[in-house]
């Protein structure tokens, strides 16, 4: 992924609160995640990564977008690997 700078909408600034979620998790999802996606029906990108989450290893996504200049971070949440299947499956999320 590439070095641009990554900011944090309001949307996922309130995930990160209500799920308890590292500040730095969804950046570190975004750098380092082995699957993105192209989420066909919004245009968004979608980072699918395995992090520590509440004490386990949890499957977890952070939906972005990238600009020239920078990566803008706008939700995350946790998901299992039936929800990536699914959405491969039925078009909705393309490699």
């Amino acid at each position: 992924m590439t070095s641009k700078p990554v900011r944090y909408s309001d949307h996922l600034e309130d995930r990160l609160i209500l799920r308890r979620i590292d500040r730095d998790l969804p950046e570190r999802i975004i750098r380092e995640a082995v699957r993105t996606f192209t989420d066909m029906a919004t245009g968004y990108r979608i980072a699918v990564a395995t992090v520590g989450y509440r004490g386990v290893d949890h499957l977890m996504m952070v939906v972005f977008e990238e600009t020239a200049s920078e990566i803008v971070a706008v939700s995350i949440h946790p998901l299992d690997e039936r929800d990536v299947e699914r959405k491969i499956r039925n078009g909705r999320w393309k490699a």
